[in-house]
């Protein structure tokens, strides 16, 4: 399964949101890869001198040469699941990756800023797969959200339904275990879970995970047993 999350602006959470959601796949027991392509290499700086066990594995590549990079990683390392971290900029690699992507995850903050680039890139996501006549699967991930909603951020979920921005229900709070990865290099699922920060992160991101399952397995359902990835 490879998973893309795709922004065209930075500090939306995207590489943070990797991350973590790496580390809830590899808790339940599969073999995930990221793919980071951020210039910033900023999951490769957290996890990728793997200073703890979490079964996750990092690689840097060239945007250019994406789809190699995804067929050697495939035959090197056979991950269950890949996390491809694409840069905050429009280029050949975001279509390439959603393109490839079994599920594009486009985050953003409760912010007029993010949700308008978040709505560009649902349309480019929307445009790649008209080309090949089939139906996207993407999904809007709300970041960074204060745990006391404010006025603000009921204004942001009224713009999400203007928009006409499929959503997830789980979403990502603004929580010092999210912060505290690049740290430590510990995600969540892998910290010390007695803590509430990292408690609370733990059944976001389980929350995240089994929506994800859901989309996947009904996305194989309608595409049938010949067309399913």
């Amino acid at each position: 399964m490879i998973i893309t999350l795709a922004s065209s602006k930075g500090g939306v959470g995207k590489s943070t949101t990797a991350a973590a959601l790496a580390g809830a796949l590899a808790h339940d027991g599969n073999r995930v890869h990221i793919v980071d392509l951020d210039s910033n290499h900023t999951v490769s700086r957290w996890l990728g001198d793997a200073k703890s066990n979490q079964n996750i594995s990092v690689s840097e590549a060239d945007p250019q040469d994406l789809t190699e990079h995804l067929a050697a990683i495939n035959r090197s390392a056979g991950p269950d699941v890949t996390l491809i971290d694409i840069a905050g900029t429009y280029e050949r690699a975001l279509t390439v990756a959603v393109a490839r992507a079994h599920l594009t995850i486009i985050p953003a903050g409760p912010t007029e800023a993010d949700l308008f680039e978040a709505s560009r890139v649902a349309r480019h996501i929307r445009s790649v797969f008209q080309a090949f006549n089939r139906e996207p699967l993407y999904r809007l991930l709300l970041t960074r959200v204060q745990p006391l909603a404010s006025h603000a951020q009921n204004h942001a979920m009224a713009e999400v339904s203007r928009l006409k921005l499929p959503c997830f229900d789980a979403v990502i709070q603004h929580r010092a275990a999210y912060l505290e990865i690049g740290l430590s290099g510990l995600t969540p699922h892998f910290a010390d879970r007695k803590r509430p920060t990292v408690e609370k992160a733990v059944v976001e991101l389980d929350a995240l995970v089994a929506e994800i399952h859901l989309l996947i397995a009904a996305q194989a359902d309608r595409a049938g047993p010949g067309e399913a990835a």
